[in-house]
């Protein structure tokens, strides 16, 4: 640059203030970014008792009011409809076909969200998930 200044960059190269930075983990913007990234739009209303002004001692709370409202168990319902209507479209056109492969991406942000809260194949198949036979 001309005039001997240099434009300041992360350790990453980029110019500092860059926008898709990630929120320093520990802070409240990390635990909120966190908390929409497991729950979604799914955040059931918190009573003042429960909210402290922070979303880091709020996480758990939003957790135990997801899965004492039922949404666990009905997200496990529906994430094992929603598989089986993947292996049916897997069995008519292929597993590699177009179809198939547009099931499985709108499947996925469900998946996450079974791994964020640890529902397993078995809890799937309790809820009517027939997987295919290997």
């Amino acid at each position: 640059m001309k005039g001997g200044r240099t434009a300041r960059t992360d350790s990453r190269g980029r110019p500092h203030g860059h926008d898709d930075d990630p929120a320093p983990p520990g802070t409240e913007a990390a635990a909120q970014a966190a908390a929409f990234a497991i729950f979604g739009s799914d955040i059931p209303p918190i009573g003042p008792e429960d909210y402290s002004g922070s979303w880091r001692t709020t996480l758990h709370v939003i957790a135990e009011e997801w899965v004492g409202e039922g949404r666990f168990e009905r997200h496990t319902a529906r994430t094992a409809a929603a598989l089986n209507e993947l292996f049916a479209t897997q069995k008519l056109y292929g597993v590699g076909s177009p179809e198939a492969l547009g099931d499985g991406s709108r499947l996925q942000p469900l998946i996450d969200r079974c791994r964020h809260f640890g529902i397993t194949t078995a809890d799937l198949e309790r809820h009517g998930a027939q997987f295919p036979e290997s």
